[in-house]
């Protein structure tokens, strides 16, 4: 990554993770994993509906550290914030992780999500379209 590239997304980061949590935010919010002061990835949530209270999440991590719990983690906490009445105030979020990828299904599942069925090529990841598993957690199955 170019340093000019590195510093749009440095900024792009730092706005997404400073957005204002209420209840009516519509936008995409994105916040950064830190671990020992570096960047580890990211976790994401974007209000795909405000009128019917959705959010889709999305995370990533660098591959040393895997296999950590940190996404888990992560995700917990959007959670908390997505579905607080005081905060997002969303009742349904929606995320997709490629068939293959058993890791990222993994920490949808630990955080209670339920897969929902398959897309069938929804995405194209190294100029393929891959099969996606569509999962959905609701508020009021969740402990917040």
């Amino acid at each position: 990554m170019t340093p000019g590239n590195q510093h749009a997304l440095e900024r792009i980061l730092g706005e997404r993770g400073s957005l204002p949590l209420a209840p009516e935010q519509s936008e995409k919010l994105q916040w950064t994993i830190v671990v020992d002061a570096e960047p580890a990835g990211w976790v994401s949530l974007d209000v795909t509906s405000r009128d019917h209270h959705i959010g889709s999440v999305g995370y990533a991590l660098a591959p040393p550290f895997h296999g950590r719990g940190l996404a888990s983690g992560a995700l917990r906490h959007v959670i908390g914030i997505a579905f607080d009445p005081d905060q997002l105030r969303l009742e349904r979020l929606e995320a997709v992780a490629a068939v293959g990828n058993v890791a990222s299904r993994r920490v949808l599942e630990k955080c209670g999500f339920r897969c929902e069925g398959v897309a069938t090529g929804l995405l194209i990841i190294d100029d393929q379209r891959v099969d996606h598993a569509r999962y959905e957690l609701m508020r009021f199955n969740t402990a917040t």
